[in-house]
């Protein structure tokens, strides 16, 4: 409708002009042909020369409608399906942002098929899918966003991991992460999420396989990447049922893991248990030089070294370094218990400092009294323990 006014006012335009041309010029055409002759103004001559273009044009336009409508009514209708794709994809993403779970998934699903990137509305039917407890249809909208060429295999496969360990579906997410590693080694988000879920299902191995690239990819915080550290390092020691298999898993550990006190502790730890009580109290010993850290100097305490009178000695001098911390004071107060020395043990066990440390301080008071015989004495400082340990905040 518009191009046909168009071509109207065009028309009463274009005659305008030329009655202003020829008003003042006045001449004829003459046209003869087979004994026919026609004479006219050169005006009306022009005008019937431009309004037979255009009829011809309309013509054309016209047969040509006729010959292509099948096609061009194709045409029309996929524009159509695209442009309600285009819609649903606006509106199923804008339900999406509105946790109107089931109506984005209904606007997704709808036209996705019409829309140049249907996989994209079926991966986000799936997590509209997966807000609603619907596994199945969360796995059937992967399957159909894996058959869509213009979507790479990694984008599916990198929803279907986040979806799976958001499920709790471990050991499938934990294949699905496997098969991403393969695909993508060092993709910064999927050696993330990769880490994260060996570390949340106790998978050290391969935790510990993923923090070289993890570290240098730089997609988690210092205190985490060192809390990964940690866990694989502490279950690498863990493993070893003998002294000489520990003290190489030790040694396999960087530096820096060795220089950590958790780690460190941990291996103190390993070692008490397989025997090895001095060799633990020597890494004990060498840890503390270098870093304070309040739980090797609780599992100080609790060994039981050759030279036991050393290892009171030691305590009582991180005493005058670091001053009466609460464990340090604890741990003094039951070695000198240990070994009757009763003056002393008083001194430590009854200071303020110890009694920081919760019920443990009342209670080897408490067995210090009753060693020297002060048994009101100790059934108050029980009593103390007793109600400290009850009313911990």
């Amino acid at each position: 409708m518009r191009r046909l006014l168009l071509g109207v006012v065009v028309f009463i335009v274009a005659g305008i002009v030329l009655s202003v041309v020829f008003r003042d010029s006045q001449g004829y055409v003459l046209v003869s042909f087979n004994g026919w002759q026609i004479q006219t103004s050169v005006l009306f001559a022009v005008a019937a020369v431009l309004l037979s273009v255009w009829l011809l044009a309309v013509v054309w336009k016209l047969l040509t409608a006729i010959l292509f409508a099948p096609s061009a009514i194709r045409r029309f209708r996929a524009r159509r399906r695209a442009k309600k794709a285009r819609r649903s994809w606006h509106e199923g993403l804008a339900y999406y942002a509105e946790a109107h779970w089931a109506r984005a998934e209904t606007e997704l699903e709808d036209h996705a098929e019409a829309h140049e990137a249907p996989g994209l509305h079926h991966l986000f039917a799936a997590r509209a899918a997966q807000h609603q407890d619907k596994p199945e249809a969360r796995d059937t909208y992967l399957s159909a966003a894996g058959q869509d060429e213009t979507l790479s295999e990694l984008a599916v496969d990198m929803t279907r991991a986040e979806l799976q360990i958001a499920a709790g579906e471990n050991e499938a997410a934990h294949k699905t992460l496997a098969r991403l590693h393969n695909m993508a080694p060092k993709h910064p988000w999927g050696l993330r999420l990769y880490a994260e879920h060996a570390l949340a299902t106790e998978q050290y191995g391969v935790l510990a396989r993923l923090l070289p690239d993890l570290g240098k990819a730089g997609t988690v915080s210092r205190t985490r990447l060192k809390t990964m550290h940690e866990a694989a390092a502490m279950d690498a020691l863990a493993q070893p049922k003998d002294t000489g298999a520990l003290s190489t898993a030790w040694r396999s550990l960087s530096k820096t893991d060795r220089a950590n006190p958790r780690i460190a502790a941990c291996y103190a730890r390993c070692l008490s248990a397989l025997g090895e009580e001095n060799e633990a109290a020597n890494v004990i010993r060498t840890t503390l030089k270098k870093t304070y850290d309040r739980d090797m100097v609780m599992i100080f305490g609790g060994l039981a070294p050759r030279d036991d009178n050393s290892q009171l000695a030691d305590v009582e001098t991180w005493i005058e370094k670091h001053g009466e911390q609460p464990e340090l004071m604890l741990v003094a107060g039951r070695l000198c218990l240990a070994r009757q020395l009763w003056g002393r043990a008083r001194h430590y066990l009854d200071s303020e400092a110890a009694g920081r440390v919760g019920p443990q301080a009342a209670l080897e008071l408490g067995r210090l009294q009753e060693r020297l015989n002060e048994a009101d004495e100790a059934r108050k400082s029980y009593r103390r323990g007793l109600e400290k340990a009850v009313y911990v905040t």
